[in-house]
């Protein structure tokens, strides 16, 4: 049996958010939910387009002054019934596949000082993530302040960034201290 495509569900979130474009996704998935789920626009205009033959979402256009028209997709009700279901039901078990992880296991054909350089990076690799996690805090911490629904999501989406940051953190420290092995 083949697994539903997630990135719909992803999608119909953003949608229940607020009605957005193709292009508003991609980047409010990569401000929000890079640390843990990525889009990109090879999922996003299909699934789209998807949804919309669904009928879970659907497509309005607006007029570009100067620009190509822009394509404002929204949430239906049957949508939302759809992600509702969905929320509702357990999650499926990770599939893990991270290729640094693959290559640490492997790592052994490696020159030590190879392997330590790989370490160095993804260390700084995950401080680089961590600062970006912070300042995203910054921003959900505002939004939490000013009360109102807004805050109500930010507080669920500070959740799955605090996830995030201790992934970060976990992983930097892992790398430091599997330098020691060495």
């Amino acid at each position: 049996m083949s697994r539903e495509n997630r990135s719909k569900f992803a999608i119909l979130g953003f949608l229940d958010l607020a009605p957005m474009s193709g292009y508003d996704i991609k980047k409010f998935a990569a401000y929000s939910l890079s640390h843990f789920w990525n889009e990109d626009y090879g999922h996003i205009y299909p699934t789209l387009r998807a949804l919309e033959t669904e009928g879970l979402a659907e497509k309005s256009t607006e007029a570009g002054q100067g620009k190509p028209d822009r394509h404002v997709y929204a949430i239906t009700g049957k949508g939302q019934a759809v992600l509702n279901a969905w929320l509702a039901a357990a999650p499926l078990r990770a599939n893990l596949r991270i290729e640094f992880l693959l290559k640490v296991f492997f790592g052994s054909r490696l020159s030590p000082d190879r392997f330590r350089v790989m370490l160095v990076t993804e260390a700084e690799s995950c401080e680089r993530a961590l600062e970006e996690l912070k300042a995203t805090g910054v921003h959900l911490e505002k939004e939490i302040s000013a009360g109102g629904e807004r805050a109500k999501e930010a507080r669920f989406q500070r959740m799955s960034l605090r996830y995030g940051v201790k992934y970060y953190e976990a992983t930097r420290d892992w790398c430091r201290e599997s330098m020691e092995d060495l």
